[in-house]
Protein backbone atom coordinates (compact mmCIF):
# COMPACT_ATOMS: atom_id res chain seq x y z
CA UNK A 1 0.00 0.00 0.00
CA UNK A 2 1.27 3.55 -1.12
CA UNK A 3 1.79 6.30 1.99
CA UNK A 4 -0.63 8.80 1.88
CA UNK A 5 0.71 12.27 3.33
CA UNK A 6 -2.85 13.85 4.20
CA UNK A 7 -3.12 17.31 5.31
CA UNK A 8 -1.22 17.20 8.40
CA UNK A 9 1.62 19.27 8.76
CA UNK A 10 1.33 19.89 12.36
CA UNK A 11 2.28 22.41 14.57
CA UNK A 12 5.65 24.33 15.19
CA UNK A 13 9.14 22.47 15.39
CA UNK A 14 10.20 23.27 18.76
CA UNK A 15 13.71 22.85 20.56
CA UNK A 16 13.70 20.32 23.71
CA UNK A 17 13.95 23.43 25.81
CA UNK A 18 10.75 25.29 24.78
CA UNK A 19 8.03 21.85 25.57
CA UNK A 20 5.66 22.66 28.68
CA UNK A 21 6.54 21.11 31.74
CA UNK A 22 3.27 19.21 32.49
CA UNK A 23 2.60 20.63 35.78
CA UNK A 24 2.00 23.80 33.95
CA UNK A 25 -1.65 22.05 32.45
CA UNK A 26 -4.11 20.06 33.52
CA UNK A 27 -3.63 16.56 32.29
CA UNK A 28 -6.23 16.34 29.18
CA UNK A 29 -4.34 19.68 27.68
CA UNK A 30 -0.65 18.53 28.12
CA UNK A 31 0.04 17.94 24.51
CA UNK A 32 2.10 14.79 23.09
CA UNK A 33 5.81 15.39 22.50
CA UNK A 34 6.43 13.40 18.92
CA UNK A 35 9.98 13.45 17.67
CA UNK A 36 10.26 12.92 13.88
CA UNK A 37 13.62 10.85 13.09
CA UNK A 38 16.14 13.63 11.33
CA UNK A 39 19.26 11.11 11.02
CA UNK A 40 19.33 8.61 8.98
CA UNK A 41 19.39 5.93 11.90
CA UNK A 42 19.50 5.85 15.45
CA UNK A 43 19.33 3.42 18.02
CA UNK A 44 17.08 3.50 21.21
CA UNK A 45 19.19 2.80 24.38
CA UNK A 46 18.33 1.22 27.70
CA UNK A 47 19.59 4.50 29.55
CA UNK A 48 20.67 7.83 28.46
CA UNK A 49 24.39 7.59 27.54
CA UNK A 50 25.70 6.83 24.24
CA UNK A 51 27.31 3.64 26.14
CA UNK A 52 23.77 1.94 27.38
CA UNK A 53 22.75 -1.36 25.87
CA UNK A 54 20.66 -0.58 22.47
CA UNK A 55 17.20 -1.52 22.64
CA UNK A 56 16.56 -1.18 18.94
CA UNK A 57 17.64 0.63 15.83
CA UNK A 58 15.53 2.17 13.43
CA UNK A 59 15.62 4.20 9.76
CA UNK A 60 14.27 8.02 9.03
CA UNK A 61 11.54 6.38 6.90
CA UNK A 62 10.22 2.88 8.93
CA UNK A 63 8.76 -0.62 7.10
CA UNK A 64 5.91 1.18 6.24
CA UNK A 65 6.97 4.15 4.13
CA UNK A 66 6.38 6.56 6.61
CA UNK A 67 8.73 9.19 8.42
CA UNK A 68 9.84 7.54 11.64
CA UNK A 69 8.24 8.93 14.44
CA UNK A 70 8.21 8.28 18.30
CA UNK A 71 6.14 9.70 21.43
CA UNK A 72 8.23 11.16 23.87
CA UNK A 73 8.47 11.64 27.23
CA UNK A 74 11.17 14.22 28.81
CA UNK A 75 14.68 14.99 28.38
CA UNK A 76 16.74 13.26 30.84
CA UNK A 77 20.87 12.69 30.90
CA UNK A 78 23.15 15.48 31.32
CA UNK A 79 22.10 18.82 29.52
CA UNK A 80 18.56 16.78 29.07
CA UNK A 81 20.19 15.47 25.62
CA UNK A 82 18.50 12.43 25.25
CA UNK A 83 14.31 12.05 25.09
CA UNK A 84 12.65 8.76 26.94
CA UNK A 85 10.43 7.04 24.09
CA UNK A 86 7.68 4.66 23.14
CA UNK A 87 9.21 2.19 20.51
CA UNK A 88 7.43 0.72 17.76
CA UNK A 89 8.38 -2.78 18.40
CA UNK A 90 7.50 -5.95 20.41
CA UNK A 91 6.86 -6.62 23.48
CA UNK A 92 4.23 -3.63 23.40
CA UNK A 93 5.04 -1.48 25.95
CA UNK A 94 8.62 -1.07 25.29
CA UNK A 95 11.07 2.10 25.68
CA UNK A 96 14.11 3.43 25.19
CA UNK A 97 16.38 6.65 24.80
CA UNK A 98 16.78 8.66 21.51
CA UNK A 99 19.63 11.29 21.68
CA UNK A 100 17.24 14.77 20.98
CA UNK A 101 19.74 15.82 18.71
CA UNK A 102 18.52 13.07 16.15
CA UNK A 103 14.92 14.52 16.41
CA UNK A 104 12.28 17.26 15.27
CA UNK A 105 9.92 17.43 17.96
CA UNK A 106 6.65 18.92 17.19
CA UNK A 107 3.58 19.28 19.61
CA UNK A 108 0.10 17.13 18.79
CA UNK A 109 -3.04 18.33 20.58
CA UNK A 110 -5.44 15.29 19.72
CA UNK A 111 -5.71 11.92 21.44
CA UNK A 112 -7.77 8.64 20.50
CA UNK A 113 -9.07 6.14 22.94
CA UNK A 114 -10.56 3.12 22.33
CA UNK A 115 -13.36 1.96 24.78
CA UNK A 116 -13.23 -2.11 24.43
CA UNK A 117 -16.13 -2.68 25.96
CA UNK A 118 -18.43 -0.57 24.15
CA UNK A 119 -16.78 -0.54 20.92
CA UNK A 120 -16.46 3.21 19.94
CA UNK A 121 -13.33 5.80 19.82
CA UNK A 122 -13.47 8.77 20.80
CA UNK A 123 -11.55 11.76 19.24
CA UNK A 124 -10.71 14.55 21.94
CA UNK A 125 -8.55 17.54 21.63
CA UNK A 126 -7.05 18.92 24.17
CA UNK A 127 -9.76 18.44 26.80
CA UNK A 128 -12.98 18.65 24.48
CA UNK A 129 -13.93 15.05 22.80
CA UNK A 130 -13.87 16.13 18.87
CA UNK A 131 -16.62 13.11 18.25
CA UNK A 132 -16.77 9.47 19.10
CA UNK A 133 -17.28 6.71 16.39
CA UNK A 134 -19.02 3.30 17.21
CA UNK A 135 -16.21 0.67 16.16
CA UNK A 136 -15.67 -2.76 15.16
CA UNK A 137 -12.62 -4.72 17.40
CA UNK A 138 -10.73 -8.08 17.35
CA UNK A 139 -12.56 -11.31 17.86
CA UNK A 140 -12.05 -13.17 21.06
CA UNK A 141 -9.00 -15.65 19.47
CA UNK A 142 -7.77 -12.70 17.99
CA UNK A 143 -8.45 -10.08 20.71
CA UNK A 144 -6.99 -5.83 20.39
CA UNK A 145 -4.68 -5.36 22.68
CA UNK A 146 -4.88 -3.19 25.53
CA UNK A 147 -2.34 -0.08 25.98
CA UNK A 148 -1.52 2.95 25.04
CA UNK A 149 0.06 3.09 21.77
CA UNK A 150 0.53 6.03 18.64
CA UNK A 151 0.26 6.38 14.67
CA UNK A 152 3.25 5.49 13.09
CA UNK A 153 1.89 5.71 8.95
CA UNK A 154 -0.82 6.35 7.55
CA UNK A 155 -1.93 4.04 4.14
CA UNK A 156 -4.21 4.32 1.17
CA UNK A 157 -4.85 0.67 -0.11
CA UNK A 158 -4.54 0.70 -3.95
CA UNK A 159 -8.30 0.57 -4.12
CA UNK A 160 -11.03 2.12 -2.13
CA UNK A 161 -12.88 -1.09 -2.08
CA UNK A 162 -10.15 -3.42 -0.27
CA UNK A 163 -10.66 -4.75 3.18
CA UNK A 164 -9.19 -2.38 4.43
CA UNK A 165 -11.88 0.95 3.27
CA UNK A 166 -10.06 3.87 1.63
CA UNK A 167 -7.01 4.16 4.80
CA UNK A 168 -5.50 2.59 6.99
CA UNK A 169 -3.40 3.86 10.25
CA UNK A 170 -0.53 1.41 11.56
CA UNK A 171 -0.51 2.13 14.82
CA UNK A 172 3.27 1.11 17.17
CA UNK A 173 0.66 -1.92 18.85
CA UNK A 174 1.03 -5.51 17.67
CA UNK A 175 -1.42 -8.55 17.84
CA UNK A 176 -0.72 -10.53 21.05
CA UNK A 177 -1.97 -13.65 19.35
CA UNK A 178 -0.78 -13.21 15.88
CA UNK A 179 2.82 -12.94 14.77
CA UNK A 180 3.20 -14.21 11.56
CA UNK A 181 1.62 -11.38 8.96
CA UNK A 182 3.84 -9.41 7.00
CA UNK A 183 5.00 -6.29 9.58
CA UNK A 184 4.95 -8.49 12.79
CA UNK A 185 1.18 -8.21 13.22
CA UNK A 186 0.87 -4.77 13.63
CA UNK A 187 -2.30 -3.32 14.40
CA UNK A 188 -3.95 -0.87 12.58
CA UNK A 189 -7.57 1.43 12.56
CA UNK A 190 -8.97 1.22 8.98
CA UNK A 191 -12.22 1.16 6.89
CA UNK A 192 -13.82 -1.61 6.21
CA UNK A 193 -15.87 -3.25 3.13
CA UNK A 194 -17.85 -4.83 5.93
CA UNK A 195 -19.56 -2.39 7.70
CA UNK A 196 -21.73 -5.76 9.62
CA UNK A 197 -18.80 -5.40 11.38
CA UNK A 198 -19.02 -2.02 12.69
CA UNK A 199 -20.48 -3.00 16.41
CA UNK A 200 -18.77 -6.24 16.42
CA UNK A 201 -15.60 -8.04 17.18
CA UNK A 202 -14.94 -9.98 14.11
CA UNK A 203 -11.25 -8.72 13.28
CA UNK A 204 -8.31 -10.25 13.76
CA UNK A 205 -6.86 -7.29 16.22
CA UNK A 206 -7.10 -4.34 14.01
CA UNK A 207 -9.71 -1.70 14.82
CA UNK A 208 -12.47 -1.02 12.01
CA UNK A 209 -14.04 2.27 11.47
CA UNK A 210 -16.91 2.82 8.64
CA UNK A 211 -15.04 4.65 5.15
CA UNK A 212 -16.68 7.76 6.28
CA UNK A 213 -15.54 8.08 9.46
CA UNK A 214 -11.82 7.30 8.87
CA UNK A 215 -11.73 9.68 5.82
CA UNK A 216 -13.01 12.27 8.51
CA UNK A 217 -9.74 11.56 10.56
CA UNK A 218 -7.57 11.43 7.60
CA UNK A 219 -7.09 15.56 7.42
CA UNK A 220 -6.90 15.92 11.18
CA UNK A 221 -4.32 13.41 12.58
CA UNK A 222 -0.86 13.89 12.34
CA UNK A 223 1.74 10.85 12.82
CA UNK A 224 2.54 10.05 16.47
CA UNK A 225 -1.06 11.09 17.80
CA UNK A 226 -1.80 8.61 20.89
CA UNK A 227 -4.37 5.67 20.64
CA UNK A 228 -5.17 4.76 24.35
CA UNK A 229 -7.27 0.94 23.88
CA UNK A 230 -8.99 0.06 26.82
Amino acid sequence: MAQHAGANSGPSVLPPEATPAPGDLPGCAVPTLVGMLTSVRVTAREAPSPTAMPVASFDRINPQGAPQVFDLGATEGEGGRWYRAALPVRPNGTSGFIPADALNVELDPYRIVVDREHLTLTLSKACSVVRTFTIGLGKESTPTPNGTFYIISLLRPPTGSSIYGPYAYGLSAFSDAITDWAGGGVIGIHGTDDPSSIGNRKSHGCIRMRNRDIEYLVPILPLGTPVEIR
